[in-house]
């Protein structure tokens, strides 16, 4: 449920679209949690990983997310986002998160991307959740855990879809959007979408999400996050400089969404103005909000 109601919130204040449950991306979910902690705990390395490659193993449902819903009989509309923790502990003393904290901080944390947070916001209606979490001593005093956490958001329906509307633009964070990462850690995203940014001690702000229905053109042409009338550099990432391609070769922003991203980390519980101008099919649009950062 963590990941759930978080999820669910900043989908419905941001004008994403609700989600309801859908036990079979419940299930497909579930499988492919399973399937990569089964991997993870045979080989003695934390994996994490869209694909399923090993068709000997007990979880194996498809190679593609699109093809492990299919198993499940619900389709190929999907889009899967993924987060993975391990932890080794001292057995005797650990103070370890329940799995509501564990659900609740993985999906902060894929709010807090580039190309899962995409995922996260996509158009579909429906959504299923999979946790898996287990663990293994690692020698007499301590144990490793191996967590992961999947959603599914998929729809069966061109009827099923989120429509925002012609020329509507959501972003992510919106107006009000409180306890916001105040740094994103690119090298911890795979893709890495600042592919120069190879260590966990670079790091850039939040990035912030614009979309319109896909369809329609989105152009950024400024952006700027201010705090205390100081601007903090930003930089925009669409479709023209992704520097990444999906399996059939295309970017993963489309030309329907862009990022505006402060290029240095924000300062922690702050509140920060943001303003963005741009065009829709070629008609003018500005968005302006306030959003605050959490630790």
């Amino acid at each position: 449920m963590g990941g759930w109601n978080v999820l669910q919130n900043a989908r419905a204040s941001c004008g994403f679209g609700v989600l309801t449950q859908n036990t079979k991306l419940d299930a497909a979910a579930l499988s492919h949690a399973r399937y990569l902690n089964s991997v993870s705990i045979a080989t003695g390395t934390s994996v994490l990983s869209h694909y399923e490659t090993s068709t000997s193993n007990p979880y194996y449902t498809g190679y593609y997310p699109w093809d492990r819903t299919s198993y499940q009989g619900y389709g190929t509309q999907v889009a899967e986002i993924l987060e993975a923790t391990s932890w080794t502990y001292l057995t005797s003393s650990a103070s370890l998160p329940t799995r509501q904290q564990r659900g609740e901080e993985s999906m902060r944390s894929l709010l807090n991307t580039v190309y899962h947070l995409i995922g996260a916001m996509y158009h579909g209606t429906e959504v299923g959740f999979g946790t898996d979490l287990q663990t293994v001593a690692s020698g007499t005093l301590y144990s490793r855990e191996e967590y992961r956490f999947g959603s599914l958001n998929g729809y069966q329906s061109t009827l099923r879809r989120v429509k925002l509307g012609t020329g509507n633009v959501a972003t992510y964070p919106c107006q009000g959007s409180t306890n916001i990462p105040s740094a994103f850690i690119p090298a911890n995203e795979t893709p890495n979408p600042f592919p120069s940014m190879t260590t966990t001690s670079q790091t850039v702000g939040p990035p912030i999400y614009l979309k319109v229905d896909a369809g329609q053109v989105l152009k950024i042409t400024s952006g700027s996050v201010i705090q205390a009338g100081l601007s903090v550099p930003v930089t925009v990432l669409t479709n023209a400089n992704d520097p990444n391609r999906d399996s059939t070769g295309q970017p993963y922003i489309d030309t329907h969404e862009a990022f505006v991203v402060p290029t240095n980390a924000l300062n922690p519980n702050t509140t920060y103005q943001v303003d963005v101008s741009g065009t829709v099919n070629g008609t003018p649009f500005t968005r302006s909000f306030s959003m605050s950062t959490g630790q």
